[in-house]
């Protein structure tokens, strides 16, 4: 690997959102080009770069930069240019040659440590001058920063985060307490934030590092689904990994809570952020189902017209839960495969567009949304894209994020088994208070993949209108999978006759040959894939 000094010459290209770049590096021998993860870089900058000259099928000899590390400029050309290059606000060329004329070697210093000597200059005012220094350190923390985080494998790209958090001194904070970038940056774990503090000499049982290690608990199981955690669990698994004294862990625990930053109750606890959520959507769907809607007048005449007009003939159970949304300001609708939920889908958007009433059909996936659409004919959005929500969490969970405010009458999400507490959140913020809410879905499907079971959890709350559809319509029995699926829920034995359906049982105990062969042939032979 070969290291290599040098000024940037000319930026040619950057992408803004992660900091690749192409630009020309100049050294002392030579001017060639660059490539490579340089956020914060502007022309004139001094870099020591570690990569790999390539070879480039059009564009010819590059050199590939693996690491860098900003450098102060040193020769007295270096720093003119730098200081020219216009990264500075209030110095161009002209006032960098009068910098570097007066001051020489002292440019530096005088910028960082004596700012009042620039007013000698002609056009400078102490009040500039001051200006020209703070912008020249603020430039210097944060290259600075980028240094200190790449030694440590964190991603130049989370430098500017850290910087807009902390401000410039930023990574002064960072070496009293390394832990406070587990709060900044999502996707940074805390066996990687642990060694940083080992290496600049954090006590093993430090306070930050216990309270730390709580807050990575309680994360450990974000992400295993759970919203809290059992308060003894929590404590013994902090005492186990950190291996420190219990009451160490007790007073972290009392410290959090009375700063706010996690919650207890009933012997459970919450990070903040994910019990505020709970109650805000909580005492939102609880003031929902309290609110009185307006009477659907002659509901089951306009029903009647509506089976006509589309050729279907509904069940009791399927008018039952139309007469139960139009009844109630939310409402769920729930059951198994083919029980008739994509048909009210139908019924409903045909019965709301009778009454003017306008309508958002939206789901957790893609996938969801685009099924939706093709069965109703009817535009569906993922519930991201419907409260515009997707650019402001491309870095993580941010459960106090501004949400666009949903403009429609009527809100129905389908396939509500897969949306979690966070997403639910988000949903609540985004309702005005006049729109009404249709959740529809099958509780006993997997769980979300983020934290909670919200459709499990408000179906068992028994506060908010429910239907549970149970009977399996003719096609629906026509397929082993929802016949198979309604067995297991009832405790049934599986129908495991015929596998020339769509359902296929495999006995065998080397379920990874048998999963390789079953995608790559049998699969494919059964459908068109």
């Amino acid at each position: 690997m070969l290291e290599i000094k040098g000024q940037i010459d000319n930026i040619i290209y950057t992408n803004e959102s992660n900091g690749y770049t192409v630009c020309e590096l100049l050294t002392d021998t030579k001017l060639f080009t660059a490539v490579g993860y340089l956020p914060f870089v502007n022309t004139g900058d001094v870099i020591v770069a570690n990569g790999e000259m390539t070879k480039h099928n059009v564009y010819g000899e590059q050199f590939k930069i693996n690491t860098f590390e900003k450098v102060m400029p040193s020769s007295l050309m270096e720093i003119e240019k730098y200081l020219g290059s216009g990264i500075i606000k209030g110095v161009g060329p002209v006032t960098a040659k009068k910098i570097v004329t007066k001051f020489a070697d002292e440019s530096i210093y005088v910028l960082k440590c004596e700012p009042y000597k620039l007013a000698e200059i002609k056009g400078i005012n102490i009040e500039k001058a001051d200006q020209i220094s703070e912008e020249f350190n603020k430039m210097w923390e944060l290259w600075q920063l980028v240094s200190f985080l790449q030694k440590y494998d964190i991603g130049t790209v989370n430098a500017n985060k850290v910087y807009e958090e902390l401000g410039v001194n930023a990574l002064n904070v960072i070496k009293d307490n390394p832990y406070i970038l587990l709060d900044i940056l999502y996707g940074v774990g805390f066996d990687k934030i642990d060694r940083i503090a080992n290496e600049l000499g954090i006590e093993y049982n430090s306070p930050y590092r216990v309270s730390s290690a709580i807050k990575h608990g309680l994360k450990l199981a974000l992400r295993n689904g759970h919203t809290c955690v059992n308060e003894t669990s929590l404590m013994e698994f902090v005492e186990n990994i950190l291996g420190v004294d219990i009451d160490l862990v007790t007073n972290e625990m009392t410290s959090l809570t009375y700063s706010n930053q996690i919650y207890v109750e009933n012997d459970m606890v919450f990070l903040k952020e994910y019990y505020e959520a709970e109650e805000n959507v909580a005492k939102k769907l609880v003031s929902m189902s309290m609110d009185k809607v307006k009477k659907c007048v002659n509901l089951d005449k306009k029903i009647e017209e509506q089976e006509e007009l589309i050729g279907i003939v509904l069940s009791d159970d399927q008018k039952k839960a139309i007469k139960m949304v139009f009844n109630n300001k939310v409402s769920i609708i729930t059951g198994g495969p083919g029980t008739g939920k994509t048909t009210i889908i139908k019924m409903l958007v045909r019965l709301f567009k009778y009454e003017k009433m306008t309508i958002s059909l939206c789901a957790p996936t893609g996938r969801a949304a685009k099924r939706i659409t093709e069965t109703t004919g009817e535009d569906a959005k993922t519930l991201h894209r419907l409260l515009e929500i997707g650019k402001t969490l491309d870095d993580g969970i941010d459960l106090n994020a501004n949400i666009s405010k949903i403009s429609q009458d009527v809100v129905i999400v389908d396939e509500m088994s897969m949306v979690d507490i966070a997403v639910m959140n988000y949903l609540m913020k985004g309702l005005k208070d006049s729109t009404r809410l249709v959740l529809i879905g099958d509780s006993d499907q997997l769980p979300s993949v983020g934290a909670g079971v919200v459709l499990k959890d408000l179906i068992e709350s028994d506060i908010i209108k429910t239907m549970k559809l149970t009977e399996i319509y003719r096609q629906a029995q026509e397929s082993k999978i929802v016949v198979n699926a309604h067995k297991i829920n009832n405790g049934e034995c599986l129908d495991l006759e015929d596998n020339n359906g769509d359902f296929i049982f495999v006995k065998e105990t080397n379920i990874l040959e048998q999963m390789i062969k079953l995608i790559s042939e049998r699969l494919p032979k059964l459908r068109k894939i």
